[in-house]
Order: C-alpha cells, then structure tokens, then sequence
C-alpha cells in the first residue's frame, strides 16, 4: 500500500475489526459492510414472524413495517432515525409475560440498537453511494 493510496475498508463492524482500519491506514474510509447489516434485519424479520403463532399478528405486522422502516434509514445513512426506530421497538416489545419469542426479538433489537451506535460513524448513505458508483 503506498501512502497516498486512497483505501476503502469494509467490514462486519465486529469489536474485533472496528479498529484495524484506522491503525493501517489512518486516512482510510471505513464502512460498514451492507450485508451484514441486512443478514441481522433478515434475522429479526423472521423472529417478527414467529410472534404470529402466539395470536400476536397485529404485533408481528406493526414490528415486520417498524424493520423495513428501520432498513430504509440505515440504507439513507440516517443512523439518529434508525436508533429512534429501535427505541420504539424496545418499548413495544418490552411488555410484562411476553411469549419467549417476543423476548427473542426483544433481545435481538437491544444488540443491533448496539452495533448500529458502535458503528454509526462507519454508516454511510449506501443509496447516495451506489449512485455515484453507478453514474
């Protein structure tokens, strides 16, 4: 790598990594990686889904919509209204006698509500991004 080698680095926004690229290249862009953003909504998508088996289909409809609400602002790079999102999750979700799956879902939200302020700073607008890059 020469020094003045403009350097993009993608990762997984692991504890592990979150680092690394400012200490190899001080200068680099560091983003986080689109996939593994979208490989956890996936996963909280699918616990969403299982709350309709517990006569929770209201809930399930109104967390599924909250997701994709949740998705398109990380996509836009608006990390503040995406943690606001992830706020009103915790609180609908967070309910006395919950069925073990909506404490799943709880539980899964908390963490990404914690990887998505651990890694704001490495959130770009991914659509302002692919536009670019496309035209």
């Amino acid at each position: 790598m020469q020094p003045n080698q403009q350097v993009t680095f993608l990762t997984d926004g692991g504890e592990d990594v979150r680092d690394l690229p400012l200490y190899l290249n001080p200068q680099a862009e560091h983003y986080l990686d689109w996939f593994h953003v979208t490989m956890r909504i996936t996963v909280m998508t699918q616990l969403a889904k299982s709350l309709r088996s517990h006569d929770n289909a209201d809930l399930a409809t109104e967390v599924a919509g909250e997701l994709e609400r949740l998705k398109w602002f990380l996509w836009h790079g608006n990390v503040f209204r995406a943690l606001q999102v992830v706020a009103d999750l915790e609180l609908d979700l967070d309910v006395e006698h919950a069925p073990l799956e909506q404490r799943k879902l709880l539980k899964a939200v908390t963490e990404f509500g914690g990887y998505i302020r651990a890694n704001a700073s490495c959130i770009p607008n991914y659509g302002e991004r692919l536009r670019r890059e496309n035209g």
